[in-house]
């Protein structure tokens, strides 16, 4: 990169008797000579200004002096109009853009909030830690309760991505992230929660049946207590909850499940790479009651998928309110049917490779949870092997 450099007094003009650097070199990104100039009192600050535009420029390849004014936000709206779209899936690979759209750019959107207006060259490493304890001291819109250290992580995940395309291309100087203990995923609390059996009875009792709710009406100008029965029919409902349980699949590949992707001869499905986080495919246990109340779906629905909707929230909710659970998500679920099958006597390779991990560490440190009725059965174990040891002669006679 061939760099012009000069250095010169000023001798009229608003700002006579200052020294001017003015440096001039070819940009071969965009193809145009560019010129920058600067002005101090002193020569000898002239010379340190020189040498620090220059070295700027060589390491940047030019490209320091189109980021002076870039603030965050431009920087954020040039990688959500570049990365942050729909997925492009090309063989069954997603080779561009990213699966979750929406996550992406609401985390873009509070990272905007807060360093929005800044020039991206002013962002430090402390401006990391800035953000993270704001973001921890604020609430999530929708719940109203403090945001968790996940949710920082990640939004601090997608800063780190963006910044790391500015420092490749020659915008900012320094990797700020670079020994920035900023996103700690040893400090996340992992979820535990598991559904016990007898909370999936009432659950999927919930997707089904008659309940009794009572309201107020007006009757005849009178205000009155009113009991009314309603016949509740969620089959949809009640087949993702056991294909969840039971397969272990995730809420997304539930939804984008096709009917040619159930082997029902087989009892198995088959979960297409495009369909999974990891672009990986996988075949997934198919039970006989999920393939029953498949069978059951086949029949009042059509078109290619049993689920022809993208959202469960509202229904899901209602039935855990009527079922009496709380704090479950649909996650859990599939923690759920993971630890069962490890429970079950499944091996931890076998359980890692039917829930699509690319890791056995995966399995091991997300879905491998215990629940009273686990505990109960393995102090029944203890007791009972304890008690052979304090009596050895009644073992041996019943042996």
């Amino acid at each position: 990169m061939e760099i012009k450099h000069k250095l010169f007094k000023r001798k009229a003009g608003k700002s006579v008797g200052k020294w001017v650097i003015r440096i001039e070199y070819f940009d071969e990104i965009y193809g145009k000579s560019r010129l920058m100039e600067r002005q101090v009192e002193k020569r000898s600050d002239a010379i340190d200004e020189r040498d620090k535009l220059i070295n700027d420029l060589k390491k940047s390849h030019g490209q320091i002096q189109a980021s002076e004014r870039m603030t965050f936000e431009q920087l954020a709206n040039f990688c959500e109009k570049h990365f942050y779209h729909s997925a492009v899936i090309v063989e069954g690979r997603k080779v561009a853009g990213v699966r979750s759209v929406n996550s992406a750019k609401a985390q873009l959107t509070v990272l905007k909030r807060f360093f929005g207006k800044r020039l991206i060259k002013v962002i430090t490493t402390e401006s990391l830690t800035d953000y993270k304890l704001w973001r921890l001291k604020t609430n999530s819109e929708r719940k109203g309760v403090p945001v968790k250290i996940s949710t920082v992580n990640r939004e601090l995940s997608i800063m780190r991505k963006i910044m790391r395309f500015a420092f490749g291309k020659g915008w900012i100087l320094k990797d700020i992230f670079f020994n920035a203990k900023v996103i700690e995923a040893s400090n996340e609390i992992e979820r535990t929660r598991l559904l016990s059996k007898a909370e999936e009875t009432r659950l999927l009792a919930s997707c089904q049946g008659e309940r009794q709710i009572d309201y107020k009406r007006k009757i005849k100008g009178v205000e009155k207590e009113v009991t009314a029965t309603i016949s509740v029919d969620n089959p949809q409902l009640k087949a993702m909850i056991i294909l969840a349980i039971d397969s272990g699949m995730r809420r997304g590949e539930i939804f984008k499940l096709r009917w040619q992707d159930i082997d029902f001869d087989n009892n198995l499905i088959r979960i297409v790479g495009t369909h999974t986080k990891t672009e990986r495919t996988r075949i997934a246990p198919l039970s006989q009651r999920a393939k029953d109340e498949l069978e059951r779906l086949k029949k009042i629905t059509s078109g290619e998928n049993p689920f022809p909707f993208i959202d469960i929230k509202r229904s899901f909710a209602t039935a855990k309110r009527l079922a009496g659970i709380d704090d479950l998500h649909f996650h859990d679920l599939r923690r759920t049917a993971i630890t069962r099958w490890l429970h079950q006597g499944t091996s931890l390779a076998f359980a890692g490779k039917f829930a699509g991990h690319s890791q056995l560490q995966t399995t091991m440190k997300h879905y491998t949870s215990t629940d009273a009725g686990m505990i109960r059965e393995m102090n029944q174990r203890m007791n009972e092997f304890n008690s052979q040891i304090e009596n050895p002669l009644e073992s041996e006679m019943v042996n």
